[in-house]
């Protein structure tokens, strides 16, 4: 079987070399090798959108992971017509398949339309609103928080320190639930979790690498940084 070693590359490279053997050589199977747990979870993810599917992850040591990939029979709708492509999604299949729609019974074609409202981004790159003061910056994004459930935000991208915000208990984290709730999807910067040793306690949104950050930053209509 063929093997993808990743060791030692940071975020988003194990899953642009996934992709980069995907689109090349479109393998029945084959396995990567990484070294660290949110590169298994965007391989996996990635995956999952793609046609293939993690069979098996065999872990060989405190960092070192071996995901087991294998080809899956394509069930993906056609292609809306008219999809202006990207630079870095070729396909509307990462929308088709992804569980934020599947779980709503959403489609692509929702997510063109998203309620005739913008894509509205907010990027989170610090828990503290502001400078000055952390503690009156640490109240002022609570407020915020709470505060964005009265607009229609599409996602939530949290960077750097911004990643604390899914990771401790409190007002922040039940903000965030609610959102969810509501259907805004959140995104979790796995190197920066990585960095904050938070990849265990992070308690809502999915682990995501920049490749999404930049992907969903470019697909957006706005993009809100407090």
């Amino acid at each position: 079987m063929q093997k993808l070693d990743c060791k030692g590359l940071a975020c988003p490279e194990p899953v642009l070399r996934t992709r980069e053997l995907i689109e090349k050589q479109n393998p029945s199977e084959f396995a990567v090798i990484v070294d660290n747990q949110p590169a298994v979870e965007n391989i996996t993810r990635y995956a999952n959108n793609n046609g293939y599917v993690v069979s098996k992850v065999d872990k060989k040591g405190d960092s070192l992971f071996e995901l087991f990939l294998e080809q899956v029979d394509s069930t993906m709708p056609d292609p809306v017509p008219g999809f202006e492509k990207t630079h870095f999604l070729k396909d509307t299949e990462i929308f088709n398949k992804n569980p934020m729609f599947l779980k709503n019974g959403e489609s692509y074609a929702d997510y063109l339309s998203y309620d005739n409202k913008n894509k509205t981004v907010v990027l989170l790159a610090t828990d503290r609103l502001g400078h000055g003061d952390d503690e009156l910056g640490a109240k002022l994004m609570e407020n915020f928080l709470a505060t964005l459930s009265e607009m229609h935000i599409w996602q939530i991208i949290m960077v750097n320190g911004g990643v604390r915000l899914a990771a401790q208990e409190g007002k922040n984290l039940e903000s965030l639930k609610n959102l969810a709730a509501q259907g805004v999807k959140i995104n979790v910067c796995g190197t920066c979790l990585s960095h904050f040793g938070l990849v265990e306690q992070k308690k809502i949104g999915e682990t995501t690498n920049m490749l999404d950050i930049v992907t969903t930053l470019d697909l957006a209509d706005k993009v809100i940084r407090p």
